[in-house]
């Protein structure tokens, strides 16, 4: 698909960016954006806009987030838990470096402007601008300072220099396809991380980058107004939890939500078993001195262990889930969370299955009973958290780093909701 985007399109969108008012003068664009209640005049020629709708016209885009011709190839890369000053030292700079052998330079850099447009328009047309939380308008003194070159452009770039990509330019004019473009990519990054010891990971997804800020918006972010808590919290619990808060990698988030609810596996599955055997001595058809009933119950209990290994039996995990989801889940309180967090994931779960790992459909508003509708939900679940488990070759259900992260991020928040639910029904009161 390639990237349209007219003169005036793109000299609104910039202006729409800063919160400024466009006007044309002579074969310009004057730009005013109001600081500190004085206004600043920012100017763009007519041929630099142009410029820039001309070279969007020359790319097409790829896996949602990338921009690529035969020749070049840009893609936004994160930084995964770099030391603060090497943080610092790559944002500031810019890492360049050409291999004369194969024709190939790389650059890992703040994005090129003509990125920077498609990538504002991508926003505007599909998700919230306060949920990229790398765009912001600096204030202050040096805003007023930067502000003196007056070029709209270098404006708006040093206002999202948080943005980074990588680029790829063939500088031999080998022809290159967006697959092999992705080949060198991972090429480059593992260079990166064997020798300077830190992950920069591909983004290839607009909503793998905004999820952070998504919860954001649902909680309070503000530390004047946290309160104390009234609760005390399960230790291991919380330990998860706050794993998984504090990583942007969606496979440590998600298993670390799983291991929250893991932790009860074996007291839901014994308590259900305590509740079968309660049940069934209590009946009054039952007599303790009828051989066939006491067999009967005997083979109801080897049943709840179907795994046997030597002399041990063990419960199956994806029985042990069902049993969390029925004590830990409320269906409408996770209808709500969800929709809040986003409203399209809930008919995204009754129509999509799990591309990477086959977990099925979930019907979360169905009028089915909700004992039915949690034993769908950990079929997703379980069969998700298997593929992200094991990765044996030859495997058909298994994920792939980064590849699959468009795909899991959006089970990510079922996950959390749900986790924070176990979280708080095991906590008490002060």
């Amino acid at each position: 698909m390639k990237c349209q985007l007219s003169r005036q399109e793109i000299i609104e969108l910039l202006a729409d960016f800063i919160r400024g008012e466009v006007r044309e003068e002579d074969d310009k664009y004057i730009v005013t954006v109001t600081i500190r209640e004085t206004p600043i005049a920012l100017q763009a020629t007519f041929s630099e806009i142009e410029s820039l709708s001309s070279k969007l016209l020359e790319l097409e885009i790829n896996d949602e987030t990338v921009l690529f011709n035969d020749f070049e190839y840009e893609v936004p890369v994160k930084e995964e838990f770099p030391s603060p000053m090497l943080r610092s030292r790559l944002r500031e700079s810019k890492i360049e470096v050409s291999n004369e052998d194969n024709g190939f330079k790389y650059e890992f850099s703040s994005a090129s402007n003509h990125y920077l447009v498609w990538f504002l328009n991508a926003i505007k047309k599909n998700l919230l601008r306060e949920d990229f939380k790398f765009f912001y308008i600096k204030s202050g003194r040096y805003l007023e300072e930067e502000s003196k070159t007056k070029n709209l452009i270098d404006f708006v770039h040093s206002n999202s220099s948080r943005l980074l990509t990588l680029k790829i330019l063939s500088t031999k004019n080998k022809r290159q396809t967006a697959s092999q473009y992705s080949k060198l990519t991972y090429a480059f990054l593992f260079h990166i991380g064997y020798n300077l010891d830190v992950a920069l990971v591909p983004q290839p997804s607009l909503e793998e980058m905004t999820r952070r800020s998504r919860i954001t918006r649902m909680r309070r972010s503000k530390t004047d107004i946290i309160e104390p808590p009234r609760r005390l919290y399960n230790e291991d619990l919380v330990q998860h939890y706050l794993l998984a808060v504090s990583t942007e990698n969606p496979l440590v988030e998600y298993l670390s939500y799983y291991h929250i609810i893991e932790h009860f596996y074996e007291a839901v599955f014994n308590d259900d078993l305590l509740e079968i055997v309660k049940n069934d001595i209590t009946d009054p058809a039952f007599s303790y001195k009828n051989m066939q009933h006491i067999s009967k119950l005997v083979n109801k209990i080897k049943n709840s262990f179907p795994i046997r290994n030597n002399e041990t039996m063990t419960f199956k995990e994806s029985d042990a889930l069902k049993l969390c989801l029925l004590k830990y889940t409320s269906l409408p309180e996770l209808r709500l969370k969800l929709a809040e967090y986003d409203e399209t994931l809930l008919n995204y779960y009754k129509t999509t299955k799990v591309k990477f790992s086959g977990g099925v459909e979930v019907d979360l508003d169905s009028k089915d009973t909700e004992k039915s509708i949690l034993k769908k939900l950990a079929e997703r679940i379980y069969a998700t958290r298997n593929a992200l488990v094991h990765s044996k070759n030859g495997d058909k259900s298994k994920y792939t780093p980064f590849k699959d992260d468009r795909v899991l991020v959006k089970e990510v928040p079922l996950m959390r909701f749900i986790a924070e639910m176990v979280v708080l029904a095991e906590s008490t009161v002060e």
